[in-house]
C-alpha cells in the first residue's frame, strides 16, 4: 500500500514538473492579441519602472532597465520612441483593425540606437493584459518585471 502511494507521489510531482516545463515557467500568463486601445495607457511595475504608450505611435519610459536589462548605452535612448504593434507569429505590423501580440518599442534618434530596441511582449492572466519586455523574444520575465497597464484616470 504505501508503496502505491509513493509512485502515486513521484507520478503526481512528475505531472506538474512536466506542466511547468511547457508552460516555459515564465510569470504572465498566455500570449494575447491585443488592440491599439489595449495598450494605450501608463504601464507600471512593483521595480519602478514608468512606460507611457501614447496614440501617436510614441512613448515614453523611466527606469526601463528594472524591467529588461539593455546594452551599455541604451538606457537614457529607451527614454522616448516610436511603437509598432506587432501580429502574432509574423512580426509583421498590421495596418487594418491593427492587432498585435507584441509591441516593437524603438528609441529616437541617430540609426545606431536601433540596436536599442526593446520587444514588448503582450500576454493576458487572470490579474489581465501585462507586457513583458525583452531584448530576444525567446526571454521571458519574471512577475515582478511585468508591466500592468494602470485603471484609467490613474496613471
Amino acid at each position: 500500500m504505501a508503496a502505491r502511494f509513493v509512485l502515486s507521489i513521484r507520478s503526481s510531482c512528475a505531472l506538474a514538473i512536466s506542466a511547468l516545463l511547457a508552460s516555459g515557467c515564465s510569470a504572465g500568463g498566455s500570449s494575447f492579441e491585443a488592440s491599439r486601445n489595449d495598450i494605450v495607457g501608463t504601464w507600471s511595475n512593483p521595480k519602478g519602472t514608468h512606460l507611457v504608450i501614447e496614440q501617436g505611435e510614441t512613448f515614453r519610459a523611466e527606469k526601463l532597465t528594472k524591467a529588461v536589462a539593455v546594452q551599455d548605452g541604451c538606457a537614457q535612448a529607451l527614454s522616448s520612441g516610436k511603437w509598432l504593434l506587432l501580429g502574432a507569429h509574423t512580426g509583421v505590423a498590421r495596418t487594418s483593425d491593427p492587432q498585435g501580440s507584441a509591441i516593437d518599442l524603438h528609441p529616437n534618434g541617430r540609426s545606431g540606437t536601433l540596436a536599442c530596441s526593446v520587444l514588448a511582449k503582450i500576454a493576458k492572466d487572470r490579474a489581465g493584459i501585462n507586457l513583458c519586455l525583452v531584448e530576444d523574444e525567446d526571454q521571458t520575465c519574471a512577475g515582478g518585471d511585468l508591466l500592468r497597464k494602470a485603471p484609467p484616470g490613474r496613471g
